[in-house]
Parts: C-alpha cells; sequence; structure tokens
C-alpha cells in the first residue's frame, strides 16, 4: 500500500493504480454486501433503531456482523425456542399479550 499526501489529507490506498482500484472495489463490495444483509434483516425484524444506526455508520462491516450474528441472532435464536416449545406443548401463540411468569 502507498501512501501519498494529496493537499493536507493523507489516503492510504493509491486509487490511481490497478491494484488500489482493485483494493476500493473490493472494500465497496465487501461493505455493500454485509450493509444489505444487516438493512434488510433490521426491516424484517422491525428494528428502527438499529436500522438507522446501521444505515448511517460506515464501519466496514464490523457493526453489520455483529447485529446479524449477535444481536438478531439471539433474537431468532430465542424466538425459534419459543415456537418449538409452543409446538411441543400445543400451546397457541399469545398474539399481542405478554408472555406470563
Amino acid at each position: 500500500m502507498k501512501i501519498y499526501q494529496v493537499s493536507s489529507s493523507t489516503h492510504l490506498v493509491d486509487t490511481r493504480g490497478t491494484v488500489g482500484r482493485s483494493v476500493l472495489v473490493a472494500l465497496v463490495a465487501w461493505t455493500l454486501a454485509w450493509k444489505g444483509a444487516s438493512l434488510w434483516r433490521a426491516a424484517k425484524d422491525d428494528s428502527r433503531s438499529w436500522f438507522v444506526t446501521l444505515l448511517i455508520s460506515n464501519t466496514l462491516g464490523v457493526l453489520d456482523a455483529i447485529y446479524l450474528f449477535g444481536v438478531s441472532g439471539a433474537r431468532r435464536r430465542a424466538e425459534r425456542s419459543e415456537a418449538s416449545i409452543r409446538a411441543s406443548t400445543g400451546e397457541p401463540e399469545q398474539l399481542g399479550h405478554r408472555q406470563e411468569t
């Protein structure tokens, strides 16, 4: 990676060369793939705060992966566990009501 100075800002990727362009295209593709998957999941989960956070942030897919595998993954595992318990006991889903404990 070549570091060069252009008008008081330092760039880590030389976009003038073929390698620099390839790296830039790869980073953009990587970011867009993670961003698309995480935004889709946040919208599907009706999680507005995460949707806005993921839309505004640009962390090269790190925050997007944390949401997909951490936050949303835990929520989906809990829902699957609850669904399997309902299926085995024959209990109907409690629509709009919190579960009593």
